[in-house]
């Protein structure tokens, strides 16, 4: 009996992603799993390797990070958010801010059309972005490009900006070790994963994979019906499953293409990024929060893959995720009406 081509090339393409995450994570380096599987499907893309991301479990696993969101909430988190606003309230800051920059330095230096340079400087989700551009008549491949370089290039700088700004060391002593958890726990585990799945399926929530999950989950550990902490083993899959749905969208992208939109997609990064920054900075003598805290809140990366490095990194994972998901309800919220502005 054969493997069926795609199941074969799926298979494989794990296990060498899987390969080179264990290798990164035996070096030491930080987000190892996530990294390594991110990196192996650049190279297939630009080496035009037949890889294969496992698409199917793709939605199953980003609503698993939801539910490792919600489960991280706690009483003293949700008595503590109050205090949060001046945080919030700068990130919103950041994001206007961000923007108006990048859409100028697209618009005006780069050449892209007003509706491409708003669509490219809102940080929203990838695919919302997208669905945008394609009812406005934008070039999908190139903002669909802009947001993977965004994402991709924001995982991999996090780690070196913690170290060379900051000073921060990260600790890969590993997660304290919790009770395992009981049948019941992984019951109420696949029923939040499955509340996500279903949501983005049949409702129209912004970011159901990740914000229902996260809001069952979170009132599942409130209410005591649960304790549950998700084992490291778990994680790790999480993160080769996330690191591959990066890197796959460069699958079928020459290099001629991404060349003739690196630069701009480097400058939108940049700007956001330093934004980040210097914002973690000044509100961490405001507020006393914990810089890396505040800058993993800020950066211009994905809900999942920040959240999840906010779980490697030991950080308060509520704080960091309630902003990307205001983030996303910001960034969804605006676009609409400012394409529809654009495109007059």
């Amino acid at each position: 009996m054969t493997l069926p081509s795609g199941l074969l090339r799926t298979s494989l393409t794990v296990l060498v992603a899987g390969a080179a995450g264990a290798a990164l994570d035996r070096l030491g380096v930080p987000l190892g799993w996530l990294l390594g599987a991110m990196l192996t499907m650049i190279a297939a893309a630009f080496l035009r390797l037949p890889a294969e991301q496992p698409r199917p479990l793709v939605p199953w696993v980003k609503a698993s990070v939801g539910t490792l969101l919600g489960a991280s909430v706690t009483p003293s988190i949700v008595t503590g958010a109050a205090q949060w606003w001046p945080s919030v309230l700068c990130m919103f800051i950041v994001i206007v801010l961000g923007g108006l920059i990048n859409f100028q330095l697209l618009s005006r230096v780069a050449r892209f059309s007003k509706v491409e340079a708003t669509l490219c400087s809102m940080p929203g989700g990838i695919t919302e972005m997208i669905l945008l551009g394609e009812q406005a008549g934008a070039d999908q491949r190139r903002v669909a490009v802009v947001h993977t370089l965004r994402i991709a290039l924001s995982i991999l700088t996090i780690p070196i900006l913690a170290t060379l700004i900051f000073g921060i060391t990260i600790d890969r002593a590993g997660a304290p070790e919790h009770a395992p958890m009981t049948l019941a726990d992984w019951g109420w585990f696949a029923a939040c994963i499955l509340a996500g799945v279903l949501a983005d399926r049949h409702t129209r929530v912004p970011a159901p994979l990740i914000l229902v999950p996260l809001v069952l989950c979170a009132a599942l550990h409130l209410s005591g019906l649960t304790a549950f902490v998700v084992p490291g083993a778990v994680s790790t899959l999480i993160q080769l499953v996330i690191g591959m749905n990066v890197g796959a969208r460069f699958l079928g992208l020459s290099l001629r293409s991404l060349a003739a939109m690196a630069g701009a997609a480097c400058s939108v990064v940049a700007v956001q990024i330093s934004l980040a920054v210097a914002a973690s900075l000044l509100m961490s003598g405001w507020i006393g929060a914990d810089r890396l805290s505040l800058m993993l809140a800020y950066a211009p990366g994905g809900l999942a893959e920040m959240s999840l490095i906010a779980i490697a990194m030991g950080r308060e994972v509520a704080f960091v995720g309630l902003h990307h998901v205001l983030r996303v309800l910001l960034s969804l919220g605006a676009s609409s009406p400012l394409v529809r502005r654009a495109s007059r």
